[in-house]
């Protein structure tokens, strides 16, 4: 690969903490093919290349759908005789498993011990390590969408013309998770409880989302309401619920709305995460 025959760039701070950046991204962009045999190589070693481990991965959001719609059924009183609820839930649930696997991702790339991680020693950029994370994360959510579609089919919840605004907010999540992952890799580099705390941490997060329950329920007045709705998973998952299922409520969110609030959300993220991340990286090797 040109990567490993071109002269690597020296990476010079500025009073800042960051290089270059100009020369810093063409940098990584030298490791780009490196990044993506990397992220293929990761999916193979998950077995998604046997027939066992593609079908787990295709059902474990469908049994985790499952059974958080029988718990809702319960609890709601609303029964367990709605398809249409457990595809809304099933739905929302492979979203969220392609947020929350970007980031616990992104996290184990340059955590220590971990064997992921692009060694401190290395010339190559440490972001490269979460880009190929993030291809991995982007690439198993992609192939998951077979299943979806049976169950959206079966559940007979339409096609209609806010679908195709699905890919926009998959690319919004998308980012938004690599710049949460970013910013919680570097604090786990420093604290390494971080990634211990990460799965009741995104466990929470859902339960605060309307992944499991329909965005209607925080649509009214009150502190604890509005508080749900400042959440920028709410406007992401009510957004796609949206797309796929079409409008709960008429007087409810519009998707373009949510949309536009889980944009500036994400951009803010990103960039947030790719800065931070990048002034500590030279860290990384001590610290580790």
């Amino acid at each position: 690969m040109t990567a490993e025959t071109s002269p690597v760039i020296t990476r010079k701070a500025t009073r800042s903490g960051l290089p270059a950046l100009v020369d810093y991204f063409k940098e990584v962009l030298r490791f780009r093919t490196f990044a993506w045999r990397w992220s293929l190589a990761e999916v193979k070693a998950r077995n998604f290349e046997t027939s066992l481990g593609r079908l787990w991965h295709l059902i474990n959001p469908l049994l985790f759908g499952l059974i958080y719609f029988i718990f809702v059924g319960i609890v709601s009183g609303r029964g367990l005789d709605s398809v249409t609820l457990l595809a809304a839930i099933v739905g929302n649930l492979y979203l969220w498993v392609y947020f929350s696997s970007i980031v616990t991702t992104v996290i184990s790339s340059v955590q220590p011990g971990s064997g992921g991680g692009v060694s401190g020693q290395s010339g190559i950029p440490k972001i490269v390590a979460p880009i190929a994370s993030f291809f991995t994360a982007t690439n198993l959510f992609l192939r998951s969408l077979v299943a979806y579609a049976i169950v959206h089919s079966i559940a007979q919840r339409g096609f209609h013309i806010e679908m195709l605004l699905a890919p926009i907010i998959v690319v919004l999540v998308g980012i938004f998770g690599f710049g949460c992952g970013l910013i919680l890799a570097t604090l786990n580099v420093y604290l390494r409880d971080i990634s211990r705390l990460m799965p009741h941490v995104l466990r929470l997060a859902m339960y605060l989302s309307p992944v499991i329950w329909a965005y209607t329920k925080v649509l009214g007045d009150g502190s604890v309401n509005l508080l749900a709705r400042l959440n920028p998973l709410f406007s992401a998952v009510t957004a796609w619920t949206i797309s796929l299922g079409g409008t709960l409520e008429a007087d409810g969110p519009r998707i373009f709305e949510q949309i536009g609030i889980f944009t500036i959300w994400s951009l803010v993220v990103f960039c947030a995460g790719i800065l931070i991340f990048i002034s500590k990286e030279d860290e990384f090797a001590i610290r580790n």
